[in-house]
């Protein structure tokens, strides 16, 4: 996962993206925590312990496998689900401005995401000659937040330039669909030997 403001706030970024992915009030197997949160799975079982012990966190062995939820009798459940919603809130906000932007401004931009750098948020888009500066204070002006704005340039854009977004679960288009498009562009270059 990327790094997100409340990504160091129980001491260990495993538990905290543990929190984030139960907030949704959905019941997980550690391996498929282990998976949504891209931890290891040695970081992500000391996490789901810690989580347990404290009673935040609740295992329920189902079949042959263990699954977690968190634990809404627990007095921390609601201080903590309220401030991950809220900060998921804060990213569909930018989310929204930005595409708002994007189809009015930029059509041809290819996909965007949320993350963040430290304190900062970045929104990354993938597009060419796009207004960098225009986008940052519409998203200003609509929601309050100043975001960092990244261009990835299409014209020079291979698959390595987004193979470390393709993780990301904020992504607007389909990253298959992206790698699809640069194939099919490089499959072109070569017929035409440009």
């Amino acid at each position: 996962m990327t790094y997100l403001p409340l990504s160091y706030l129980l001491g260990s970024r495993a538990k905290v993206d543990i929190i984030r992915i139960l907030v949704n009030r959905q019941n997980y197997t550690g391996r498929k925590i282990a998976v949504l949160s891209s931890t290891n799975p040695n970081s992500n079982k000391k996490a789901l312990d810690f989580l347990i012990e404290t009673g935040l966190v609740l295992r329920e062995q189902v079949g042959n496998a263990y699954h977690y939820n968190l634990n809404d009798k627990h007095f921390l459940y609601e201080p903590i689900t309220t401030l991950f919603k809220e900060e998921e809130k804060t990213i569909n906000k930018i989310m929204k401005c930005g595409a708002a932007f994007i189809e009015e401004f930029a059509p041809k931009t290819l996909a965007g995401f949320v993350s963040y750098l430290r304190s900062s948020v970045v929104l990354t888009v993938l597009a060419h000659s796009f207004p960098v500066k225009d986008l940052g204070d519409y998203i200003y002006e609509k929601t309050g937040f100043k975001v960092l704005v990244k261009v990835i340039d299409t014209i020079s854009l291979n698959e390595k330039s987004v193979s470390d977004y393709a993780e990301k679960i904020y992504f607007w288009n389909n990253y298959k669909s992206i790698v699809k498009m640069l194939d099919s562009r490089n499959v072109v270059k070569t017929f035409f030997n440009f």
